[in-house]
């Protein structure tokens, strides 16, 4: 009898991961949650001596830069400023968004030409 039930909990319990995890999937599918969007390009992390050289020339030229962040949050761009040695501020002019953020935390950097 005490076999009988565990089977039946083990069962149950396999059963209900199953219908849990088709469900979840269908979601996501449904909603496109796994598609990249469009026009979001996959651009590889770039070297850290690199991010420093066109940090460096974003400030000293005053540049506007779109910046893309290894966490995946979107990409923004817009001036920078530097609060310290690895900090740095980023204000998006158009949205009159600011971000604070640290070297390692961007992916790459591209200068964004304004007409």
């Amino acid at each position: 009898m005490a076999i009988t039930n565990q089977y039946f909990i083990t069962s149950t319990t396999r059963y209900l991961t199953e219908i849990r995890d088709t469900v979840k999937n269908n979601y996501r599918r449904f909603f496109a949650l796994d598609q990249p969007k469009a026009g979001s390009e996959k651009i590889p992390q770039m070297p850290a001596f690199q991010i420093r050289l066109f940090i460096d020339k974003a400030l000293q030229q005053k540049l506007v830069i779109e910046i893309q962040f290894n966490n995946g949050t979107p990409a923004m761009h817009g001036k920078m400023r530097r609060l310290s040695q690895k900090r740095y501020l980023l204000t998006d002019s158009h949205q009159k968004l600011s971000r604070i953020l640290n070297i390692v935390e961007i992916q790459s950097i591209k200068r964004i030409d304004q007409p």
